[in-house]
């Protein structure tokens, strides 16, 4: 499904090789600023434990990106 807006067709692929590389270094730096340190080393826990510590990485990501504290 495409969406016009405006009187621009957007496409969502960039089709200019320049444009599309600086906006992948804009979203690489966006990206990496979001990303949130695993502690280091091996954790054993149970399955809902390690499956919960993942939700609650998910959602400090999301938090980070968001621009929410």
């Amino acid at each position: 499904m495409t969406r016009t807006v405006g009187n621009q067709d957007r496409s969502e692929f960039i089709l200019d090789p320049a444009q599309a590389l600086r906006r992948g270094r804009v979203l690489d730096t966006m990206l990496s600023a979001a990303r949130v340190p695993r502690p280091r080393g091996v954790t054993r826990a149970s399955h809902r434990a390690m499956n919960a510590m993942d939700d609650q990485y998910q959602l400090e990501s999301a938090r980070r990106l968001n621009g929410s504290s």
